[in-house]
């Protein structure tokens, strides 16, 4: 779940990640109800990840802190959709790093948790399954590092130190 304010930093809408949706709902806060569900794309490629991944396959969102874009991940397209706000358009997506073992199909990363630098220049996604981080530069969409980090990462947050 992630939370878009509006111009004077109230709450507008929420975005919530769904189980057994590759997607997200929209909520309007003031009117406290469910507004419109969004699917994600569905891509060509097919990624093998375990079966208790099927009834959360949507798990990292976030509205980055300039408030212009929305980030979802997306465990079976082993990728990270971007929206842009305020019309929620799908206006990019970005294929995570997928492991390759012989005898097998790409192994999807199992995208997590999302977090972004204060500037929103870079978002952080954890990547359960291969044991890293992805940095993506946002405004070109492009990877631009994969951190190895240890096991099954999940929960992420940005800290600045000054």
């Amino acid at each position: 779940m992630t939370i878009e304010a509006g111009p004077d930093g109230a709450t507008k809408r929420i975005f919530v990640q769904l189980s057994d949706t590759n997607g997200f709902a929209v909520v309007d806060f003031a009117a406290r109800k469910e507004v419109t569900r969004i699917r994600l794309p569905e891509t060509a490629v097919e990624f093998e990840t375990d079966a208790g991944r099927a009834t959360s396959p949507s798990h990292g969102i976030g509205v980055a802190p300039d408030r212009r874009t929305l980030w979802v991940t997306s465990i079976p397209n082993n990728a990270v959709f971007v929206y842009a706000l305020p019309e929620i358009k799908l206006v990019g997506e970005v294929a995570l790093p997928a492991l390759k073992v012989s005898g097998h199909g790409p192994i999807a990363s199992v995208p997590n948790w999302v977090t972004f630098t204060p500037d929103s220049k870079t978002i952080y996604i954890s990547n359960a399954a291969i044991k890293s981080v992805t940095a993506i530069d946002t405004e070109a969409m492009k990877v631009k590092a994969i951190i190895p980090v240890g096991v099954v990462p999940k929960r992420i947050t940005t800290l600045v130190m000054k």
